[in-house]
């Protein structure tokens, strides 16, 4: 957050920029800041009983004004010097510390991307944030934003869950050039809108802006994992379809990260933000720095590190499926739904592949444990967090099912 000091003017108010503070040269402590939204509002920071401590004046405008502001800055100051109730100053604080929802969003947005709000003690990661981002933008702001942080209520919350669940905020929206972002209703979106809701408000008990959270008690529809898999005929039109788009001319890069989807079980990102130095073939795994579970060794089969082979090498790029323009890693699956329809397949996802792949070792009888290890399940084990290369159990039954997923998009007969 920007800070500078100057004396406190209403141009100086209006010049301000987003998650700008302006320190007053006249009167020490006092100031004006401006949040992501067009609200300025002036504070007071000082020490009382040796503890530095914020007062949140008022939103600038009818009746606060620089002049003011400043006035009422020095009477609390006046107040502070000779001991005024310290209980009265908190009273204060908090009468006037009392954010919309909409403003604290914008606030808790920018202490997460500060690395000030975590998740399992580590700062949210900027595809989380991106998530983040939009359901608050999307569903969170649009139904409950004008409402004060303080004045949520239980039954606000079970509105606005079945507001988003009946797709009140479904809407299609521009996000480039070339993107669109489809917001949709659903149990889902509802179940993970309330989710973030629960943790934004969990943030602002943690700022001291209420003493319990709304979101508790609230019964969220069931947040249904998506289980569609593919049986041998599926696969043999899969990787038929995957074929025939890269003879007609489809992006290479995309292709081959597709069939490295299918034949790994990674999640879509692991897979199209590779880098080249993730790939170690001597021990067949990958080396991820940062998954959804931390660190991580992932085993791979042969199966996999064919279809590495056949991936161009762009030099240049630290990734192994680089964007077609700039510097980046491609992200879209354009191609995976073209591969589909080609194909006849309904609802097959990324995330789909990656449960067909659990399914296929479940059929060749893995345990729930080894299946994990090549799906990357997060790992509470000392052995887990400190090996350094893949458990052979782990690698063998990667290299087997990666194997029969292989043969049966080449259509050969699957073995029983």
């Amino acid at each position: 957050m920007s800070k500078s000091k100057r004396t406190i003017t209403i141009e100086v108010v209006k010049s301000l920029k987003p998650g700008e503070i302006v320190w007053d040269t006249k009167v020490i402590g006092f100031g004006v800041r401006r949040q992501r939204s067009k609200a300025r509002t002036y504070i007071l920071k000082s020490k009382v009983a040796r503890r530095q401590r914020w007062f949140v004046i008022g939103r600038h405008g009818s009746p606060w004004t620089p002049e003011k502001a400043r006035s009422h800055a020095l009477q609390l100051l006046g107040g502070i010097a000779g001991g005024t109730d310290i209980a009265a100053l908190r009273d204060h604080d908090k009468s006037k510390l009392d954010p919309t929802l909409k403003e604290f969003c914008e606030d808790y947005l920018q202490d997460a991307k500060d690395g000030k709000v975590t998740y399992r003690g580590k700062p949210k990661k900027a595809s989380t944030l991106s998530v983040d981002d939009g359901r608050i933008n999307r569903h969170i702001i649009p139904l409950l934003g004008k409402k004060t942080v303080r004045e949520i209520t239980t039954d606000d919350v079970t509105s606005f869950m079945h507001a988003v669940r009946l797709g009140k905020t479904a809407v299609t929206v521009k996000t480039g050039p070339r993107g669109v972002a489809r917001v949709r209703g659903g149990d889902t979106a509802a179940a993970r809108a309330v989710g973030l809701l629960g943790s934004i408000m969990t943030y602002a008990i943690k700022r001291k802006l209420r003493e319990d959270n709304p979101v508790r008690g609230v019964v969220k529809p069931s947040d249904r994992h998506r289980t569609k898999t593919l049986n041998p005929a599926e696969y043999k039109r899969f990787g038929k379809a995957l074929d025939k788009l890269l003879d007609d001319g489809a992006n290479p890069y995309a292709i081959h990260a597709i069939r490295l989807l299918a034949v790994t079980g990674c999640r879509r990102n692991e897979v199209f933000s590779l880098r080249k130095n993730a790939v170690d073939t001597h021990h067949h795994c990958f080396r991820f720095e940062d998954t959804k579970g931390g660190e991580q060794v992932r085993p791979i089969g042969d199966a996999a590190i064919g279809v590495l082979a056949d991936v161009p090498i762009q030099k240049g790029s630290d990734y192994v499926f680089p964007a077609a323009w700039g510097k980046g890693h491609i992200r879209d699956v354009k191609v995976l739904e073209k591969a589909c329809s080609l194909a006849k397949l309904v609802g097959i996802t990324a995330h789909a592949l990656r449960h067909a792949f659990a399914s296929v070792a479940g059929e060749l009888n893995y345990s729930d444990a080894v299946i994990g290890v090549m799906l990357g399940h997060r790992s509470n084990t000392v052995t887990g967090r400190y090996t350094h290369i893949p458990d052979p159990a782990g690698r063998s039954a990667a290299d087997l099912v990666s194997a029969a997923i292989l043969r049966r998009m080449k259509g050969a007969i699957e073995d029983k």
